[in-house]
């Protein structure tokens, strides 16, 4: 049955379009949202500030995703449990209208946060991975790209004897 598994386009009534290899480490939960982003502050720069300031009026323009800051915390009242949190960079274009004259073209930067808390396991096991960086110390697979990542994890011995607390 291999055989008849190919990279690509599959023409299939079961309604697949595409055989892909998916690479993943262990997934403990995930979440998805769509958030309608309205109010958000605007802090433009000092040449759009004048501008701004001697306008009429507004013509909203668009927002370019400059940069998502992601911080994963683990909850403290639940273990296994971890907020995380994501900042995302906006530029937001515009154009001011001053007068009769041509509109101004306008920008400056919007900060919108988001929060979610995810089970992610319990936090005291030590992870181990043949898996290296470019930054770390450990070059052993710098050069191999193809090799299959090792991962051990242990938890803390349990040395009296008895059950945990």
């Amino acid at each position: 049955m291999a055989e008849f598994i190919e990279p690509g386009p599959i023409c299939d009534t079961a309604g697949i379009r595409e055989a892909v290899c998916i690479h993943t480490r262990k997934i403990f939960d995930s979440c998805r949202d769509k958030d309608c982003v309205e109010d958000l502050r605007l802090y433009p720069t000092v040449s759009s500030q004048a501008a701004i300031d001697r306008a009429i009026s507004l013509k909203a323009g668009q927002a370019e995703l400059l940069y998502a800051y992601i911080d994963v915390e683990p909850v403290g009242f639940n273990r296994g449990y971890f907020t995380v949190d994501v900042r995302y960079f906006y530029r937001v274009t515009a154009d001011a209208f001053v007068g009769a004259a041509r509109p101004v073209s306008i920008c400056g930067l919007a900060v919108f946060d988001k929060r979610a808390i995810l089970f992610g396991s319990e936090g005291s096991a030590k992870v181990f991975s043949s898996n290296s960086r470019a930054d770390d110390l450990d070059e052993q697979n710098l050069m191999s790209t193809n090799l299959p990542i090792a991962v051990v994890k242990t938890a803390a011995p349990n040395l009296s004897g008895g059950k945990r607390s």
